[in-house]
């Protein structure tokens, strides 16, 4: 079975989108301008500082998922991916650290499929707060 579709975790997560999706939607309207991060800069946003948001990227933009912190959080089953751009493993639906990076190189139809679906995802729960530069 695939760490992305075990019950407890599609639960909690349909559980909180609605409180989620209106938290999102709230912070977003008072986000005042995007911010460009480096790779370096975003690895500022991991969870390990309490006084600092958590941000994961898909695809180069950065999200605001400080709401879903028992998962990205230290200690969460995708901590792993805080701080990152975690596309290649949402992708290949991995948590192998040679997978978080945001290379789409060689990945398959069906890959980036799951890829956009993930994107789809996370647009619909997460605020976004910007793009991370190459």
């Amino acid at each position: 079975m695939s760490f992305f579709s075990t019950p407890e975790f599609i639960f909690s997560i349909l559980s909180s989108q609605s409180q989620s999706q209106s938290q999102s939607h709230l912070f977003s309207s008072t986000l005042l301008s995007p911010m460009d991060l480096t790779p370096h800069q975003l690895t500022q946003y991991n969870g390990t500082n309490p006084s600092k948001p958590i941000y994961v990227a898909v695809k180069g933009r950065v999200y605001d998922v400080t709401t879903g912190k028992s998962f990205y959080g230290p200690g969460g089953a995708y901590a792993m991916f805080a701080g990152k751009d975690a596309s290649r493993a949402l992708a290949k639906m991995s948590k192998n650290d040679d997978d978080i990076s945001p290379s789409l190189d060689g990945l398959s139809e069906k890959e980036i499929g799951v890829l956009n679906d993930w994107e789809n995802k996370f647009q619909a729960k997460y605020p976004v707060v910007g793009r991370v530069l190459n």
